[in-house]
């Protein structure tokens, strides 16, 4: 399998932060589903989409440290505010959104989202949730599995830093994080097996490509995974965070 586990600009590792943010009118707060208005009006590649209209991600470049992602997240988010405001609609920052129902949202038409929605149906329609993701660059597929293994540890810590999700369709859940067990019905997530090298990795992933489980290794949802396509291990366990400083 080809990567790019090969450093970057600013030495062997590097840092970069994604968060998925809710778009919501400025009234009453509820969601929107504008993504492809947003898009048009946003610089290239500053918004991108997600599964639903209503959601949307923004992500920083690689960074040499968190210092420096912190300073270009909170110039994204300044930036994706201001598209907002410009079309009467707002962003806003959390977990999971506190009276939105998945029901009502309309799928992004794009082809890997519609044939998600085709295979998983009920459990992908319902997937109405906002998470960070951290990539950790690394310069060595041996050393990204290393990492992603020794990552497993901290994953519940990290997940009860970040939980930022208490309330669901109306309801205070009783959980810090309701967006967790909303993501635990897909398959291939929470938290990874471990793997003894790369190539391990490697065969596990090209077994369930051949076998027709996921059409490659971006349908695994982990908790924490190696990310060959961009060259990092990438943190995915967190809740979004409604304060920039809570994220960095």
């Amino acid at each position: 399998m080809e990567h790019a586990f090969s450093g970057s600009a600013h030495g062997p590792y590097s840092i970069g932060i994604e968060e998925e943010h809710m778009i919501v009118d400025t009234e009453r707060f509820d969601l929107v589903s504008a993504i492809e208005k947003l898009l048009e009006a946003a610089p290239h590649d500053e918004i991108r989409p997600e599964l639903m209209e209503s959601v949307l991600e923004i992500a920083t470049k690689p960074c040499r440290d968190v210092a420096e992602a912190g300073t270009e997240l909170r110039a994204l988010r300044a930036q994706v505010r201001a598209v907002a405001s410009e079309q009467g609609l707002a962003i806003g920052s959390a977990g999971t959104h506190p009276f939105a129902m998945w029901e009502d949202q309309r799928i992004v038409q794009r082809p890997r989202y519609r044939d998600l929605i085709n295979a998983l149906r009920f459990v992908a329609r319902q997937e109405l949730i906002f998470g960070l993701h951290v990539h950790v660059g690394v310069d060595d597929p041996e050393k990204a599995i290393h990492v992603a293994n020794g990552m497993r540890v901290h994953i519940p810590v990290l997940l009860a830093l970040s939980a930022n999700s208490p309330f669901w369709r109306g309801d205070q859940t009783g959980l810090q994080s309701t967006r967790v067990p909303i993501f635990r019905q897909f398959p291939r997530v929470g938290m990874p097996p471990a793997y003894r090298d790369w190539d391990d990795w490697e065969r596990q992933v090209e077994f369930m490509v051949s076998s027709g489980v996921m059409d490659d290794y971006t349908y695994l949802w982990y908790d924490v995974r190696p990310h060959p396509n961009l060259g990092t291990v990438e943190i995915r366990v967190c809740d979004s965070q409604t304060r920039a400083e809570h994220t960095v």
